[in-house]
Parts: structure tokens; C-alpha cells; sequence
């Protein structure tokens, strides 16, 4: 009976270690889990995971470690010291040494070795675990930082190019202007260090309006690239001519410290205005020098008529009559004004002079260059049609350089129709449709050849012998100034029909 109890015991106990071994397999089972999990998780980490002893091979080196530097984990177990790969160098070696005593987990940056003998860039943090085994964490920067040196490189190279462009370049924010290369120092001079100028300063207040209206449409984007030119006056005295500067600009958008800026490239072409000018006289000039014979027929008409009446005037005198002698007299002053009147028309037309826009009937202007040119056209042979609207509204255009434009554009048609021996013929017209004045001068010579089309403008470019090339070339700059344009197309007699389109003045309030 005693052995009853004692057979209980045993059972229990048994049941109690089967119990125990249960839970034994189940933590074993749940650890091998966890270690595949861990495995699975340390071999696929986007990260270096490393783990040394303080001596031997390696306890963890995952698959990012030998992506990035070559090696493998059976490279490292085979030989006693692993820093020996990674830093052929003793001095390196003993320096990285040194680093890997802060086991703190702040990252330091390294240049190992990779197995190939390409130099890495890393990020290592380390770690010290309870048995002495030290954990590293590393992530490879090497394209990163390569790339952070070729931006920074490219940078320079940028800064570089930009401080040495030959034209001066300068970004302007919020109306001021926060940097200048140096070419624009050259024009404008340095950045103060106590604030940042206004973007008007030392313009002409003509100016400023268009400066102003190229910058906001800049900005908003309307346009993503827009000049003009304006006046600059580097003494800040607008009165003082001789101090004065043309500066040519183009305005692009762009960002600037995260706002939004408008980049200006500047240069000053006030020698190039000045050639132009020369050259602008001389194409007028030549265009009244193929007109001089209108001129000297307009002139020598009036002078027999003073001839005749100096004449009729002594016979008066002889014969005592002294009251047809006022008539005489009255008649001589009027013929005499008409003389001045040419003369000072002459004077007008080849004196230099800047750009005056004012409100004008562009009808005006193509007649008086039709006066000019009108013996020339006579004794060419050429038959003249004028076709003008009578409901053409005012441009705001300068009276003399459309003169001139009209005069060179007839002039040249005279010109391509000389070696006809008939049926010469010339219409002018004027017109307005769609906000446009539109001038054509048509002819029935030999046209201009489309692959010619463009070119005609080009300055230099001629297809006539002892001539300059830049008639239409400063025509079409003339046009372009007066935000028109001038065009060439084969017009309905057969020849070359010059178009020029100049906006119409938009009234406003009721007044012109």
C-alpha cells in the first residue's frame, strides 16, 4: 500500500517534467523563430550590420557589407585582422582604431578599402554589447558624396562662368537688386554692404515704365524672355548727356533663395548706338542723295519765280507804278518761304536726332516722302498709284524715321525696276484693319526670291552693287521700335511688296 502514494509521485513528477520539456521545446522553437526571423531581417537590412569580438573573424557581416565592400564573411574569417583589408595603411588602420574606441553610436565617417581597390565612403556608428562583442551599423555614402562634390564642383565652375561673363548679369527681388557679376559692377558698380538698390536707380524716368513692365511680366511668367533698352546714368544726373549709357537687357524668370526673381543679362551698347547713328545718317544721306534731283527741282522752281518777279519788280520801278510792287513783293516772301520750307524739310531729315513718338496721321509722312521722291519717280518712268484709307486712326510713331522708312522703301523700289524699259508701276497704300496701320509699297520689278526673304534685313546684305546693305536693315529696326513690323511678300504687280504694320493708338476716356 505504501508504494501506491509513492507511484503517484512519480507520475507527477513525470507529468511535470513533460510539462517543462513542453515549454522547452515551445521557448526553443520560439528562439529558432526569432533567430531566422533575425537572420532573415539582419541579412536583408538596407543597412551594414557588423559584429566583432575583440578578437577573431567576424560574429555578423550581412550581405550589405560585402555589396558594398567585396569582401565576404569566409574572406574576413581567414585572416587575424580584418582592419589589414580595409586599411592597408598602418597609419590609417591606427587612425580608424583610435575612431572605433567612441562606442557612443554616433556616426563617424570612414574611407575603407574595398576588395576591388576602390576607396569607400562610409557612416559608422558603434556599439558595445553586455559581453564585450562590438555591433557596427554602417551606411556606404560614396555616390552621394561624389555627387555632393560634383554639384559642389559644378557649382563653382557655374559661379565661376557667371563672374566671368562679358555681360553683366545681376538678379533682382522684390525690386531690388541682390547680386551683380562683375561685368555688371563694371556698369552699375558694386553691391552696397548696408542695403540693396532699387533696380530704377540712375534710369531715365522715361524709362523706368518699360524697365518696370519687362520685370512684372517676367515675374508673373507671362513671358519667359523679354528686353528692351533703356538710358542709364551712372553720375545719377540725367541732365548730363555726355554721362550717359545705352544699356540692351533680356529678363528671364527664375527662383532665387526659394522666392520667386527675375534674372537680367545687360550690356552697353552705347558704341554700338553710336555706330548705328552714323549709319542711320549715312543711309539718309543716301537716300537723299537719290532724291536730290526732287530737292534741286524744288528749290529751282521758286528761285525763276523770284527771277521773274526781281525782274517785273524793275520794270515797275522805272515806270513809277508802286502799288503792283506790293503784290510783287508779297508774292516774292511767299516763294521765298517755300525755299526755307524745303531747305528746312532737308535739314530735318539728315540731322541727328533721338526717337520723338508723338500722336501723327501716318499719312502725312508717306506724302511728304512722296514729294521728296516725286522728280525721281518722273523721270524714272515710274507710274505712281496711291490707294490711301480715308479712316485711318493715329499711330504714336516718330514723323522724321517713318519718313525715312517710307523714302528708302520707294527709293529701293525705283532702283529694282531701272533696267525695265516699260510698264513700270508703284501702288502705295495705307490702310487699317484689326488695330494695325498697315504701309505697303508694291512694284512691278523683279521681286525678292523667298530664300532671299529674311535676309534682305540682315544689315550689310545687298544684292545691289555700290550699295551700303543697311537701308533695310535700319527700316526694319526703325518698325521693330515702334512695336511694328516690316515684312516682304510678292505683291500683286508681280514685284516685291514691302508691308509695314504699326499699332494703332487705343483711345482712352473719350480723347485720341
Amino acid at each position: 500500500m505504501a508504494e501506491r502514494p509513492a507511484s503517484r509521485g512519480m507520475e507527477k513528477r513525470i507529468q511535470e517534467l513533460e510539462r517543462q520539456n513542453a515549454r522547452l521545446e515551445e521557448t526553443v522553437r520560439s528562439l529558432k523563430e526569432n533567430e531566422a526571423l533575425f537572420r532573415t531581417m539582419y541579412e536583408n537590412a538596407p543597412v551594414m550590420i557588423a559584429a566583432f569580438r575583440k578578437e577573431g573573424p567576424p560574429v555578423l557581416w550581412n550581405r550589405e557589407c560585402e555589396s558594398r565592400l567585396g569582401w565576404t564573411g569566409q574572406d574576413l574569417e581567414t585572416i587575424g585582422d580584418p582592419l589589414s583589408l580595409f586599411y592597408p595603411s598602418p597609419d590609417a588602420r591606427a587612425r580608424v582604431a583610435g575612431m572605433t574606441r567612441f562606442l557612443d553610436g554616433t556616426f563617424r565617417e570612414y574611407e575603407p578599402t574595398a576588395k576591388d581597390g576602390s576607396k569607400r565612403i562610409q557612416l559608422w556608428a558603434n556599439f558595445r554589447l553586455p559581453g564585450g562583442t562590438v555591433v557596427s551599423l554602417g551606411y556606404d555614402v560614396t555616390e552621394v558624396k561624389l555627387a555632393e562634390q560634383a554639384l559642389k564642383k559644378s557649382e563653382q565652375g557655374f559661379r565661376d562662368l557667371i563672374e566671368s561673363f562679358p555681360s553683366g548679369i545681376c538678379i533682382v527681388h522684390d525690386e531690388k537688386v541682390v547680386y551683380r557679376n562683375l561685368e555688371q559692377q563694371k556698369i552699375f558698380g558694386r553691391l552696397p554692404e548696408t542695403y540693396f538698390p532699387s533696380l530704377y536707380d540712375q534710369t531715365h524716368p522715361d524709362d523706368i515704365e518699360g524697365l518696370r513692365q519687362s520685370y512684372q511680366a517676367a515675374l508673373s511668367g507671362r513671358v519667359q524672355t523679354a528686353g528692351m533698352e533703356f538710358r542709364h546714368y551712372p553720375s545719377g544726373d540725367i541732365s548730363d548727356t555726355r554721362d550717359m549709357r545705352w544699356i540692351h537687357f533680356t529678363v528671364s524668370p527664375m527662383e532665387f533663395q526659394g522666392k520667386k526673381a527675375v534674372l537680367f543679362n545687360m550690356v552697353d551698347v552705347t558704341k554700338a548706338r553710336e555706330m548705328e547713328l552714323m549709319l542711320t545718317i549715312q543711309d539718309r544721306m543716301a537716300s537723299l542723295g537719290r532724291v536730290a534731283a526732287g530737292i534741286a527741282h524744288e528749290i529751282r522752281s521758286p528761285l525763276s519765280g523770284i527771277n521773274i518777279y526781281l525782274h517785273t519788280l524793275e520794270k515797275l520801278h522805272e515806270q513809277g507804278e508802286l502799288e503792283p510792287m506790293k503784290e510783287i513783293l508779297s508774292k516774292m516772301a511767299s516763294t521765298s518761304s517755300k525755299i526755307e520750307a524745303v531747305i528746312k524739310r532737308v535739314m530735318d531729315f539728315t540731322k541727328p536726332s533721338e526717337p520723338r513718338r508723338a500722336l501723327i496721321d501716318v499719312r502725312v509722312p508717306l506724302e511728304e516722302a512722296l514729294g521728296l521722291s516725286a522728280v525721281l519717280l518722273r523721270k524714272s518712268g515710274v507710274e505712281v498709284e496711291k490707294r490711301l484709307s480715308g479712316d485711318v486712326p493715329p499711330c504714336c510713331a516718330d514723323h522724321q524715321l517713318l519718313e525715312q522708312v517710307i523714302l528708302n522703301l520707294i527709293t529701293n523700289a525705283v532702283q529694282a525696276m531701272e533696267k525695265m524699259e516699260r510698264g513700270k508701276k508703284m501702288v502705295i497704300s495705307c490702310s487699317y484693319a484689326g488695330g494695325l496701320v498697315t504701309i505697303a509699297v508694291a512694284d512691278s520689278g523683279p521681286g525678292v526670291p523667298q530664300s532671299l526673304r529674311q535676309k534682305v534685313f540682315d544689315p550689310f546684305f545687298t544684292t545691289k552693287s555700290g550699295s551700303t546693305g543697311i537701308g533695310l536693315s535700319l527700316s526694319h529696326r526703325i518698325i521693330q521700335d515702334h512695336g511694328g513690323s516690316l515684312s516682304v511678300i510678292t505683291g500683286s504687280l508681280g514685284g516685291a511688296e514691302f508691308i509695314i504694320r504699326i499699332p494703332a493708338h487705343k483711345k482712352t476716356g473719350g480723347a485720341p
